[in-house]
Parts: structure tokens; sequence; C-alpha cells
């Protein structure tokens, strides 16, 4: 089974806290549908070369598996979605 890597950029001293947890909540919700599913959230304030390495113009920055899917905080549906259809390519 081909797994699905979602990373997630922030900036500690920019994103709203609320953000961050709005989207680890998303994630962790889908493990039961997605079990393959890995993730991680990465702070470019502390880890500056992040933002060079992936290219993020802004945080935070949703990548699914190596592509800049969302920039800014997504509707939880689309981020479910963007998942969903990452894992069946």
């Amino acid at each position: 089974m081909i797994g699905v890597e979602v990373d997630v950029l922030i900036a500690s001293c920019c994103t709203p806290l609320e953000v961050k947890e709005k989207v680890v909540s998303v994630l962790e919700g889908m493990k039961g549908e997605v079990p393959d599913l890995a993730w991680r959230v990465m702070d470019v304030t502390e880890e500056p070369e992040l933002a060079v390495k992936y290219r993020a113009p802004i945080t935070p920055a949703i990548f699914i598996d190596g592509k800049l899917e969302f920039i800014g905080y997504p509707k939880q549906a689309a981020l479910r979605a963007k998942i969903r259809e990452s894992r069946h390519k």
C-alpha cells in the first residue's frame, strides 16, 4: 500500500495555534480512514531552511506527497478530499 505524506509548514511567530490544532485534528481524525497517512508539522521559525527547501511563499503551507496543495488554512472538507485523492493515485 502506498502511503500519503502530509507536511505542514508553520511559523510559530505568525501561525495562530488554533490553525495548527485544526489541521492536526483533521489529520488525526483521518487515521482510521487512511491508515498509511504520515504527517509532520514543521516550524520555519526554528528551521528557516525549510521555507527555502519547500519553496513555501507563506505559512501555513500544506504539502501532500511533496506537492503544495494549500496556502493558508484550508476548509477541513477540502483537506480531507485532497488526502483521499492522493491515496488513490
